[in-house]
């Protein structure tokens, strides 16, 4: 079975902080410094390649980058 988007930025993150082994949808990525200002841009790469979109960095709101459930809503369901 495929692997959704939304597990392939999870897998992302997991990759990064090997110690980690699961990752739940409501968990604060920044709070819990699991994405940080240097690797938000790869983040948003990740989700851009995952999503198969392009996100203007000029109308990001950190809003849609604070769990995977939001990153989910805002990348990855279609209404």
């Amino acid at each position: 079975m495929a692997s959704t988007g939304i597990d392939e930025v999870r897998a992302w993150i997991l990759r990064r902080h090997p110690a980690r082994t699961t990752l739940p949808l409501d968990e604060n990525l920044i709070e819990n410094r699991l994405v940080d200002s240097l690797s938000f841009v790869e983040l948003v790469y990740a989700i851009e390649g995952a999503a198969r979109v392009e996100i203007d960095f000029d109308t990001i709101d950190l809003q849609d980058f604070q769990t995977l459930s939001s990153i989910e809503k805002a990348f990855f369901t279609t209404v």
